[in-house]
């Protein structure tokens, strides 16, 4: 048996035999992430009356993000339950396990919408759908029925999820459109949508448009609120001007390419409370 050992190294060391990508472990992550705004069809009639009209969340921003770690994708994962401090749910690189997708020049597709993801960086490739910045096109029509990928090498004609209902979101409680929550103001959301399989929240306290610090909590049912116990694990501290809370509903699963590997695919509809140029 030892005069064997080289060689099965050898045949180890072909770069052809590296299953990369074949483990047990999440090898890619598409994401494709729908930020909100509350719209509303209002307004003043001509005797000066004003009329309530009909509230909806509209679209302001919209991105994709793809991953390629193979065998160590970084975890996202949101907590089982409460509340966790500086979860990075939003990718901008793929961490130190990054590798380029061979032969791939992703493009994403989401019903009359498509684009290129551009290459950021080793196994990370991202695009942002600047068309829709600050409109009250309706968020629902946008999620169309997932997004799709094609010319991703083995990850072409995977797609994320089939979106849920998204309706409204409610924010009561002391919420400024420009700076956000105050520090320790109990703030509660409230929202109307249906069929997502998770839903979250997250605080982020931000400076100069750079995060500092962030909370997310998983929610149960269609409310949640910023309470004592949330802002317990922030820091008065740490200065910033912004406190912002993202209030989102997401559909997530794990699927499998024809040669083993795993991609995670998510679909997200976030309301946010300060909405940024």
């Amino acid at each position: 048996m030892a005069r064997l050992l080289p060689l099965l190294l050898l045949v180890g060391c072909g770069t052809k035999s590296i299953g990369l990508g074949l483990g047990a472990e999440h090898d890619a992550r598409l994401v494709a992430n729908l930020y909100t705004w509350p719209c509303a069809s209002g307004g003043m009639t001509d005797s000066g009356a004003t009329t309530p009209g009909i509230e909806w969340e509209g679209v302001f921003n919209y991105d994709v993000t793809l991953e390629y770690a193979p065998d160590a994708l970084l975890d996202r994962g949101l907590p089982d339950s409460g509340c966790v401090e500086g979860l990075d749910l939003f990718a901008r690189d793929a961490g130190a396990g990054g590798l380029d997708i061979p032969d791939a020049a992703p493009v994403w597709s989401n019903g009359e919408e498509s684009g290129v993801m551009a290459r950021h960086s080793p196994g990370f490739y991202g695009a942002t759908v600047f068309n829709n910045e600050h409109s009250c096109q309706d968020a629902q029509d946008l999620l169309g029925e997932g997004t799709l990928l094609s010319d991703a090498g083995v990850f072409s004609g995977k797609h994320t999820p089939t979106p849920g209902v998204y309706e409204s979101v409610t924010l009561t409680g002391d919420v400024s459109s420009t700076s956000g929550l105050e520090f320790g103001a109990t703030v509660t959301a409230e929202w109307e949508a249906s069929d997502w399989s998770d839903a979250w929240v997250q605080l982020r306290r931000e400076d100069g448009g750079s995060l500092v610090e962030s909370v997310t909590c998983r929610a149960e049912g269609n409310s949640f609120t910023v309470d004592k116990a949330v802002w317990a694990l922030t820091s008065s501290a740490i200065r910033t001007d912004v406190t912002n809370l993202y209030v989102a509903v997401e559909n997530s699963g794990t699927t499998q390419t024809d040669d083993g590997q795993y991609i995670e695919v998510i679909t997200r509809a976030m309301h946010v409370a300060v909405v940024q140029d």
